[in-house]
């Protein structure tokens, strides 16, 4: 029997229309905010959020109960979020909130380290009938800041109480504030290095380095060249340093769109030692730039992820309307809005703009390819 018909088999009596979907996650470092250090920056993060549109955000330095009610009713308004339950751990906290017409909140728990809690949120993620068909483990840290010996030890033993309490469920994704000063620190090795007790993938490598020209869209600290006053407080220095992160594990890394990985406001300038919005932004209007440099010393990042179930096509009759797949050519149906092609590994291979006419792939290598379109996610595999 061949590869292609034993595929075909494999995947018979699978229904034609697709339950997966497109989540985005982002992480923000929101500078200590809470009723008594707002400075005004409330509409500044429903400017900025309302832009990216996440469907979970991550928050890091959270300094009190009143984020989680604020951001859901004043930042969050074009869809109906909810907050996780706010713990007072020592020093800032993470808190997570989330889109409830995409996912519902299973459970969350505290991970102690020497300094701040890591906060692990167990997510369910439901297809567009309110069916839960998925599920993934969020975690949120905020690792020890500077640059000294005793600060990078301090963040490998911070790690370490993760790595040793980390999920097994195949579906996780760390995200936060990690202060590593380069790719090698122990502490982000932990997880994407070659010994990782689990391991997790960088989206964009582990090639970058700080105050690097060649790396200028990746860093995300700090917004600001000097302190503002009434924006909140934290540090100043220009945008040299890439200290958010959000690190999928190996399992869901495949379901990672990676082209979507996102520094908010970058756009790629060599701005050292500069403000965000110095030389004027050419990603961002003058007033997002303002924004994004007093709300807080971080820029947001995002990324998209396919969540559910991804049903797959190979054969003749592998047809859903709008697609189909024989096995070597991928077909996309005329009238189909934009239709972007990734690899297994998230890569973007292929962007076929909307046409009335039937347009198709048949130069792929063999593999498995996720086809994306506004609202629809399946799964061609091709066999040469």
């Amino acid at each position: 029997m061949s590869l292609a018909i034993a595929l075909v088999l494999m995947f018979s009596g699978i229904a034609a229309v697709s339950a997966a979907d497109t989540v985005r996650v982002a992480s923000y470092n929101l500078l200590k905010f809470s009723q008594d250090n707002e400075d005004g920056r409330i509409p500044m993060f429903r400017q900025i959020l309302d832009s990216i549109r996440p469907d979970v955000v991550v928050c890091s330095e959270v300094a009190d109960a009143t984020v989680g009610p604020r951001f859901v009713s004043d930042v969050m308004r074009w869809a109906p979020f909810a907050a996780t339950p706010y713990y007072d751990g020592p020093d800032t906290d993470i808190l997570v909130l989330y889109n409830q017409l995409k996912f519902s909140l299973l459970g969350t728990r505290r991970i102690p380290t020497e300094l701040r809690d890591i906060f692990e949120v167990t997510l369910e993620h439901l297809d567009k009938d309110g069916r839960a068909d998925d599920t993934v483990v969020v975690y949120g840290l905020h690792l020890k800041a500077s640059s000294s010996s005793s600060d990078e030890q301090q963040r490998t033993r911070e790690m370490t109480a993760l790595v040793s309490n980390i999920t097994q469920r195949r579906n996780a994704v760390i995200c936060g504030d990690y202060n590593v000063y380069r790719p090698d620190e122990p502490a982000l090795q932990a997880l994407i290095g070659p010994s990782a007790k689990r391991q997790f993938v960088d989206p964009l490598g582990s090639n970058w380095r700080r105050n690097d020209v060649a790396f200028a869209s990746f860093y995300t600290q700090c917004t600001r060249a000097t302190t503002i006053a009434g924006c909140g407080g934290g540090v100043d220095g220009g945008i040299d340093d890439r200290f958010d992160f959000i690190l999928p594990s190996a399992e869901l890394a495949p379901r990672v769109l990676t082209s979507t990985y996102t520094a908010f406001g970058n756009d790629g300038a060599a701005r050292f030692n500069k403000s965000i919005d110095d030389p004027p932004n050419t990603k961002v209007s003058a007033s997002m730039a303002a924004s994004l440099k007093c709300a807080s010393d971080h820029l947001p990042i995002y990324v998209d992820i396919v969540m559910g179930e991804l049903f797959t096509s190979v054969g003749d009759d592998a047809a859903t309307g709008w697609w189909k797949c024989d096995g070597r050519t991928i077909t996309i149906m005329g009238g189909t809005p934009d239709v972007t092609i990734y690899s297994s590994q998230g890569r973007r291979v292929s962007v076929l703009p909307m046409s009335q006419m039937v347009q198709t792939i048949d130069d792929l290598p063999t593999g498995s390819y996720i086809i994306h379109r506004a609202n629809a996610v399946v799964r061609a595999v091709i066999i040469r």
